[in-house]
């Protein structure tokens, strides 16, 4: 549910966010992380990606204390990642990236206007559960 948040910026901001944009910002973060430019995130790539945005949030924490949730959540966002990889090949493509995120969002998009504003979000997110991206795996 995050990755929908955090995608269109309604962590943050109390503007209206679009699906273009939530698109728009996954091919930045696909661009931004594919440091071998072939399209699509490798498994060191993602786990990369994982670690130095765990270890910002570690750094910005600024009590001193140790948060043992972080690792937890660190691991668990590692394997929401490997799931995402519908087609097992090790790798996640655009299309794997947006699966869940686009399914949440339209699920919260209740006037079908392809935009979510603050209210639609919060409605959704007891409404609209994770989607099973089994459903979406290729068929051999």
């Amino acid at each position: 549910m995050w990755f929908v948040l955090v995608s269109c910026g309604m962590a943050r901001s109390s503007a209206t966010a679009t699906r273009e944009h939530m698109i728009s910002n996954f091919r930045l973060i696909l661009k931004s992380w594919d440091k071998d430019r072939d399209g699509k995130l490798s498994r060191t790539e993602v786990q990369t990606m994982v670690d130095e945005s765990f270890r910002r949030i570690a750094q910005s924490i600024t009590d001193g204390s140790a948060h043992p949730e972080l690792e937890e959540q660190r691991q668990e966002s590692l394997v929401d990642y490997a799931k995402q990889d519908t087609n097992h090949d090790g790798y996640l493509n655009l299309d794997e990236l947006l699966k869940e995120p686009l399914a949440t969002f339209d699920c919260m998009d209740e006037n079908h206007d392809r935009k979510l504003t603050r209210e639609e979000t919060f409605n959704g997110m007891d409404r609209c559960s994770p989607v099973n991206l089994d459903d979406y795996a290729q068929q051999p």
